[in-house]
């Protein structure tokens, strides 16, 4: 008879021996298989299409992650780059063609089980191996079956790599990569897309079914949208209830933004912006995609028009969800005035140089507005002689101390002699002039510009300020000025284009726009100053903005 001891040796024994084989059942491959049911692989021996395979291949954005570092080519998939999450770092791997490195042994089902399933080959595990969620099965196990057939085919036709890629680094206990069997189990669905989002009779009369459903597809297997533009749990899943809402980088770097149809999302788009954007990158605000999204473009920009409008409709209606960005306040729907409590002057320093390191000689140009003497004695004139404006060139003539002497050249309009332009012709103020400015200035023989047969002179000024406000390069002033433009005009008004606007123009458009900006008088005048430099009367042998792939067909 046994000894209670023995006993209880064998209870723990055998307690054991069941935790491990339930542990090794509840995260094998085979148990998710059992209990989900996916469309079968399609045969190795049907026919592969490879222009379709190349079009998954774009819509799925497999070079992003996995081509080669530090090369270009979307055709090179030897992995290397390194995704550095909370969970660890993840090292994307060779999945090129070879056959000791990448993916070149790998059977169309193997291939197949890996894309859908999330389970890649193994030589320890019969059942199979648990690959990491960073690969985003839990959205490629929408993809057709035929749609994973030809991606293979085209695959296995690009250049081999033997670029040797490290494990992940993974924190403690994410890298038990038997462990992900278990979530697999809680949050594979195996779900199609048919039974994602809403049911196509609800849609709004006038969809075309079709297109939406050809869109559903692209976004919800393919373009595997919601795995980025979504929030997260501790657990690493999406919450069913906040898909496309926005969420965090998971490399701690910024936001995805919120792409629901929603007042905090992009329900200011049209179908036709969002087309666009795949397309060209360029929003309806005027903004260029960067960052992770500039990447997707590449591949984007290269799908047929038809699947990029598909996918524009599908978007347009999944279900809006309220969630601003971090920092965004809710909209106001009431017609009270609400005040932010977290309000703040945002206003940046202007770009100027250290005034010790302006010289006689060097080429100057005006940040901030500056006052204007016509003698060296600052300090005992009662008033200013004049104001140079933001965006004047002048030539530093000589320097005592703080102070300049310095030369502006322009025009003057023959009956306006109190006032510089840049330009004849042109509306680009460099100097207003007092009476003293005004008699000191040295005049020529009168022009007649022929487009408005207005009477101009050329004038030359020598007048004196201090070195403050001052920048010696005109391309920081005009890099400050596209900034302040794009970060807050550009939301309202799409970027300028040069041959859209002349410089004329640009006083009326900034002008009637001023009272809705906290900018301030000098902001306002360098902002002023950068747009009617770069308008078209004064660059005229810059060519226009052309739109990448236009000559596709694309509505401009």
């Amino acid at each position: 008879m046994l000894s209670k001891r023995k006993k209880i040796s064998i209870a723990i024994a055998g307690a054991a021996v069941l935790g491990v084989a339930g542990f090794l059942v509840l995260t094998s491959p085979w148990t998710w298989s059992a209990v989900h049911s996916l469309p079968a692989a399609a045969s190795a021996d049907s026919p592969a299409d490879i222009d379709n395979g190349r079009l998954i291949f774009m819509a799925s954005d497999c070079a992003t992650c996995h081509a080669t570092t530090g090369q270009d080519s979307d055709e090179h998939l030897g992995g290397g780059k390194v995704l550095d999450t909370a969970f660890g770092k993840f090292h994307m791997p060779n999945i090129s063609p070879d056959m000791e490195h990448g993916i070149g042994s790998w059977t169309l089902a193997e291939f197949d089980r890996a894309v859908r399933e999330g389970v890649g080959p193994s030589s320890l595990w019969p059942d199979g191996n648990n690959l990491y969620p960073a690969f985003p099965y839990t959205s490629y196990q929408r993809l057709i079956p035929e749609d994973v057939r030809d991606l293979y085919a085209y695959m296995m036709a690009l250049p081999e790599s033997d670029k040797v890629v490290p494990d992940h680094e993974l924190n403690f206990p994410y890298n038990l990569r038997r462990g992900i069997g278990v979530w697999r189990l809680a949050f594979l669905d195996g779900k199609s897309t048919a039974e994602i989002g809403i049911d196509t009779a609800d849609l709004p009369a006038g969809i075309d079914h079709a297109k939406f459903e050809r869109g559903r597809y692209l976004v919800e297997s393919a373009g595997h949208c919601v795995e980025c533009h979504s929030p997260r749990t501790f657990m690493g899943n999406v919450p069913n209830e906040k898909r496309y809402a926005g969420g965090p980088n998971p490399e701690g770097s910024g936001h995805f933004p919120n792409i629901t149809p929603d007042e905090t999302g992009t329900g200011f788009w049209s179908a036709a912006s969002l087309a666009n954007y795949l397309h060209t990158g360029v929003s309806p605000i005027g903004r260029q995609a960067g960052g992770d999204m500039a990447e997707v473009i590449e591949n984007t920009s290269q799908l047929p028009w038809q699947d990029l409008q598909a996918m524009a409709v599908y978007l347009k209606h999944i279900s809006p969800i309220d969630k601003p960005a971090p920092g965004m306040p809710e909209p106001n729907f009431t017609e009270e005035v609400v005040m932010l409590d977290t309000a703040f002057d945002r206003s940046a320093p202007l770009p100027t140089s250290d005034p010790q390191e302006i010289s006689k000689g060097d080429d100057v140009f005006v940040a901030g507005t500056k006052s204007l003497y016509t003698t060296s004695e600052m300090e005992q004139a009662k008033t200013e002689d004049g104001k140079f404006l933001s965006g004047a060139k002048a030539r530093v003539l000589a320097r005592q101390g703080d102070k300049l002497q310095l030369e502006i050249s322009g025009w003057q309009p023959e009956n306006a002699p109190s006032v510089i332009y840049q330009e004849k012709g042109q509306r680009v103020i460099m100097a207003a002039l007092g009476d003293k400015a005004v008699a000191a200035a040295q005049r020529g023989e009168t022009e007649i510009e022929p487009k408005t047969d207005q009477v101009w002179r050329p004038v030359t000024l020598q007048v004196w300020s201090d070195a403050n406000q001052l920048n010696l390069s005109q391309e920081e002033l005009w890099s400050f000025s596209q900034n302040a433009y794009q970060t807050a005009c550009s939301a309202c008004h799409s970027l300028a284009e040069k041959d859209h606007f002349t410089a004329n123009q640009w006083i009326g458009t900034l002008k009637s726009m001023k009272r809705f900006t906290s900018f301030n008088d000098d902001e306002y005048r360098l902002i002023l100053a950068y747009l009617q430099n770069h308008s078209h009367d004064l660059s005229p042998d810059i060519p226009a903005l052309v739109v990448k792939k236009a000559s596709e067909g694309v509505p401009q």
